[in-house]
């Protein structure tokens, strides 16, 4: 297990996964999001090739409408 900030909240999650594998761990369901590591913008097509670090600080963003 490794320890990461999520959304300014700790948590703890298994070693060695990449982005796809941690969004299903912390059972994050909604759809249409973005996620930054350590304020950086990962694309989609590099969540499975991303592995979650110990201690990174990771935003899972939705969409926000406004106007």
């Amino acid at each position: 297990m490794i320890e990461i900030i999520v959304n300014g909240e700790k948590q703890n999650i298994t070693s060695d996964i990449n982005i796809k594998e941690m969004i299903k761990e912390l059972n994050y369901t909604k759809e249409g999001f973005a996620v930054a590591i350590n304020e950086s913008f990962i694309a989609i097509k590099s969540y499975e090739s991303t592995i979650i670090q110990p201690n990174d600080r990771i935003e899972i963003l939705a969409p926000v409408q406004g106007g």
